[in-house]
């Protein structure tokens, strides 16, 4: 075949190769006779004579097929003159056609004679050509009999060897791997390579050389030249003597080619192990950049670790939204994706970023105006923006922080200043909004008018759905209002929610909070319980622990109460709570989780583990669902404090006096002294009745307290205790989506076995058929015999912070594709060394496993 007709039938099948069906347009019937003999393996080819009916009926048989059609149908003819007749197969393949982009499926004649002649002719004898060919002075025969005249050295034994004569596909090849330097030897092509890379990257290769010295000085001149060129302003004297092509053109080239190395994920290897050499020849670790200096650069370890560095620190004293958008960017960065601790420490920058910017928003905008309790209320639980993302920010990062696999020899000195300097200011601006809300709430004789109380939430809330079917109604322990802000997120395609703000009862304890849910509670009285602890009074009956709470809520509920744990229903709850919660009218789910954790004083243990709650909570929630609960209604007690560590400086004495329960944010008794650092009020003051009085501090302080926890406080008045969410769930009624296309997964690790506690799972996924892609929302898991090892930190898109899900995209450039998508997991148990793990993909919503590793090696322990 021609080598003019061989490139443009070659174009046709890389098509096909990729997509499956081609419709080819030939407005000015330039490749008839290409057409009539093209010939691509299992492949159909068809042309269009005088009827498109006729057409459709030759390959409707191929469409109706299982398996996806390989094929192509030429047309000669404009496409606005088909009158759409071929809309439908467009809409299942790709078009090619003259000025179609992008370029590959553009088959302008012109064009096609200049991508396949200029690696024979060279630019400017096929400049000239392109030209000719534009003003309709040659033909395809003609281009063929020039593209065989002009054959010359380039088209020979670098072909043979390369099987292209493409200079980026060849230099691509070159430095991937070794496995041609044996045959370019044999085949005495070293100075043909040299002259041809010469030519496309203005590089010297001496003649003389061996492959391997070759491919080591074209690697440090493409590396250094894009690295030169992604400098933005002035160049370090340091490498201002460092050669670089003179022509623009060639130094595009060198970049396109660095790029295309770094998005060859079958070439990272390489590309990783000459960056590092590069790197250390240059001594790139040595220069101090600037920040604005480097914001473009990928090239090289050291210039990302060095820019992560600088937004370390310039975080610290700068609060630009754009900079923690850009940090966000860089998570999906080459290095990113192949070094998992890159990848989480860019999260955990981020995280900081935005934990810094919501503490200065809340900062202005408490000193801004003269905020009332009622303001200050709305705008901790508004729907934009709400100022609890101040608790969700310092959560995220305490967790990532406590997950980040920390090396000795101070390497993150940058980043442990920026935590501190976060969390110094979270604990600032937290208290002085805990300040400002207790005084407000003071002012307004603890009032905040048209705000739902906890003691209203079973008459208001859940006594009307009983009388619509099948209720559920969890009790959640501690369960923050930011917390539950942040999971509604990840419920709205499942179900039709509300999210109700609502002030809990005084003290902000589990005692009191779980018992102002129950029935009748609108007229109760807070008393001594014994053992310095406290009850709930509602109708003479004394509350005081899940057993007479769960009595208390059977015998007046006025309907079937079936009671269970959270724990009890997953993974699968078992026949007993099946058959309960089917016979039940109200099922009372409880779950002391994030308390037990939080009270148990394992700051580390909490800080990795808390978050977990809201993954089970949304799994119970499904399993609920699947069981005929129509309405799901989650409630929480009390929320908490989880700050530094209590200080000395933030211990203060308690009241003294008649003490009838203390704890670290509150002390309810009778006598005893006041003090200006707490607040000391009556509970009548609160609509509760009784004679006990109670003391909190202003701010984030806490009393004094024998044997209490270090850094998880709750019973104060701070808008993170009392203020706790009431959610109302029930289930979408699903469009049905038709037929949707099965995914092949592709899975890659990131190393071949895990040594280190990050581990990165790349995923990869191409539709099957020709129905649509609908990209699920999906989970990664190591697991050692069963049982999940791991816990999701990052991905380079689509994150939910929540629950460690992560919700693919289609790919931009390819509808029959997903996003590449790598998520960096990290190894949360301890394990033996050369463990033997399996790494499984899931679907996040079913649970369904959608692929799986089945060997990989462990050669860590934690």
């Amino acid at each position: 075949m021609e080598i003019f007709t061989s490139y443009l039938c070659n174009l046709i099948a890389k098509q096909v190769d990729d997509r499956g069906i081609v419709i080819w347009y030939d407005p000015d019937r330039h490749y008839i006779d290409v057409a009539n003999k093209l010939n691509i393996s299992h492949t159909t080819v068809t042309c269009n004579k005088d009827s498109f009916f006729a057409l459709r009926h030759e390959i409707e048989p191929l469409l109706n097929d299982l398996d996806p059609p390989r094929l192509v149908v030429y047309v000669p003819l404009d496409p606005t003159k088909t009158h759409n007749a071929l809309v439908e197969l467009e809409a299942s393949g790709v078009i090619m056609k003259p000025g179609q982009q992008p370029p590959n499926r553009n088959t302008k004649l012109s064009i096609i004679a200049r991508n396949a002649l200029k690696q024979k002719l060279g630019e400017a004898t096929t400049a000239t050509i392109e030209k000719q060919v534009d003003a309709g002075k040659l033909t395809l025969n003609d281009l063929n009999a020039i593209a065989q005249k002009g054959e010359g050295i380039t088209q020979g034994v670098i072909l043979t060897i390369f099987g292209t004569g493409n200079p980026q596909e060849v230099a691509l090849a070159f430095l991937g791997s070794d496995r041609f330097d044996k045959e370019i030897v044999s085949k005495g092509a070293t100075q043909e390579l040299a002259l041809l890379l010469q030519s496309a990257f203005e590089i010297e290769l001496p003649s003389d050389e061996s492959p391997n010295a070759c491919r080591t000085r074209l690697a440090r001149h493409i590396l250094a030249t894009d690295l030169i060129s992604s400098i933005s302003g002035e160049i370090p004297t340091q490498l201002s003597s460092i050669k670089i092509p003179s022509k623009p053109a060639t130094r595009e080239a060198c970049v396109a080619l660095a790029k295309n190395w770094r998005l060859r994920r079958d070439l990272a290897d390489s590309y990783i192990t000459h960056a590092n050499r590069v790197e250390k020849e240059l001594g790139l670790a040595g220069i101090d950049f600037q920040q604005q200096q480097i914001a473009n650069v990928e090239t090289f370890l050291a210039v990302e670790e060095t820019l992560q560095n600088q937004i370390e620190t310039t975080l610290r004293s700068t609060f630009a939204p754009q900079i923690t958008e850009f940090v966000k960017t860089r998570q999906s960065s080459f290095w990113s994706e192949h070094l998992p601790n890159i990848q989480a420490r860019w999260a955990l920058i981020a995280v900081s970023g935005q934990l810094l910017l919501e503490t200065n928003r809340i900062e202005k905008e408490l000193k801004s105006s003269a905020c009332d309790v009622q303001t200050i209320f709305s705008s901790y639980t508004s729907a934009q923006a709400p100022w609890c993302l101040l608790d969700t920010y310092h959560r995220h990062m305490e967790r990532r922080w406590h997950n980040f696999d920390w090396e000795l020899h101070n390497r993150h000195q940058s980043l442990e200043k920026l935590i501190n300097h976060a969390r110094h200011r979270y604990m600032d601006v937290g208290s002085q909004l805990a300040e400002t809300f207790v005084r407000r709430y003071q002012a307004a004789k603890f009032r905040i008018p048209g705000v739902l109380r906890q003691t209203e939430v079973f008459e208001r809330q859940v006594k009307p759905k009983l009388a619509e079917g099948k209720t559920a109604y969890v009790w959640v322990d501690a369960l923050r209002y930011e917390m539950a802000h942040e999971l509604v997120q990840t419920l709205t395609e499942d179900y039709n929610l509300t999210l109700q703000s609502s002030v809990a009862t005084v003290p902000t304890i589990t005692e009191i909070g779980m018992a102002a849910l129950l029935p009748s509670a609108d007229k109760v009285r807070v008393v001594a319980a014994g053992d310095s602890k406290l009850g709930l009074e509602i109708n003479g009956t004394v509350l005081k622990d899940r057993t007479s709470r769960t009595k208390f809520l059977q015998e007046n509920a006025g309907v079937f109460v079936f009671i269970t744990k959270l724990e009890d229903l997953l993974p699968q709850p078992k026949k007993k709570d099946r058959e309960g919660i089917e016979q039940a009218e109200l099922i009372l789910v409880t779950s002391q989780e994030i308390d037990a954790i939080g009270e148990g004083d394992n700051v580390r243990l909490a800080r990795r583990t808390m978050d977990d709650m809201l993954l089970e909570l949304r799994r119970a929630f499904r399993v609920l669902t699947q069981l005929g609960v129509e309405t799901i209604i989650f409630a929480a007690d009390h929320g908490y404090l989880f700050g530094d560590e209590l200080s000395e400086d933030r211990k203060i004495d308690a009241p003294g006096g008649d003490t009838a329960d203390l704890h670290r944010r509150v002390w309810v008794g009778r006598g005893g002294t006041a003090d200006p650092a707490y607040l000391r009020a009556k509970l009548s003051d609160f609509e509760l009745g009784g004679d006990l009085e109670i003391a909190t501090p202003w701010n984030f302080s806490c009393f004094k307290v024998k044997g209490g926890t270090e850094a998880y406080f709750h019973g104060g008045l701070s808008p993170q205790e009392p203020i706790v969410p009431v959610v109302t769930l029930t289930p979408k009624q699903k469009a049905n989506l038709g037929l949707i296309s099965e995914i092949a997964w592709n899975l890659e690790p990131g190393s071949q076995k895990i040594s280190t506690r990050f581990f990165s799972v790349p995923i990869k996924g191409m539709a099957t058929s020709l129905f649509e892609l609908v990209p699920p929302k999906v989970r990664v898991e190591v697991r050692v015999k069963r049982e999940c090892i791991s816990r999701p930190v990052s991905a380079s898109y689509g994150f939910e912070e929540a629950t460690g899900d992560v919700q693919l995209k289609l790919d931009r450039d390819n509808p029959k594709a997903i996003e590449p998508d790598t998520i960096t997991l990290t190894i949360a148990q301890d394990q033996p060394a050369k463990t033997v793990a399996s790494v499984h993909l899931l679907d996040a919503v079913t649970g369904a496993e959608l692929a799986r590793i089945a060997k990989i090696e462990m050669a860590i322990a934690i």
